[in-house]
């Protein structure tokens, strides 16, 4: 896997460990077509997959919260009708609303949809 996709991708992924989340099984693949992008796969347990990459020349920050955000909606599929979706769940609101991602300058923070409270950086929820 290219150095920036896994470097994006390491935040989010420690997340799901921490809170028990379901894991993707990420294989890298070459589907962007772009030099310029570095891409992979994100599988689910039932054998369909959704592509993930990162365009190469972007800031940090700006990757982190683009996977960030597929990954997220992966889990919300991956947990579809198994589990409750609410991945992450917002502390102020845990039967409501998952946690949503925000970029904001070099920090990417999960936070509270409904008020805009920031709750913790991507990668600090264990």
């Amino acid at each position: 896997m290219h150095p920036q996709l896994a470097l994006a991708l390491e935040p989010v992924l420690r997340d799901l460990r921490a809170t028990g989340g379901p894991l993707p099984r990420v294989v890298p693949s070459d589907w962007p077509g772009d030099g310029g992008v570095a891409g992979a796969m994100l599988w689910h347990s039932d054998g369909s997959g959704s592509g993930i990459s990162v365009v190469l020349d972007r800031p940090a920050a700006e990757q982190v919260a683009h996977v960030t955000d597929v990954v997220h909606d992966w889990v919300v599929e991956e947990l579809w009708g198994t589990a409750p979706t609410n991945w992450p769940p917002c502390p102020g609101h845990p039967e409501s609303h998952p946690l949503e991602v925000r970029r904001s300058g070099d920090a990417v923070e999960w936070v509270c949809p409904a008020d805009g409270t920031a709750v913790r950086r991507v990668g600090d929820l264990g």
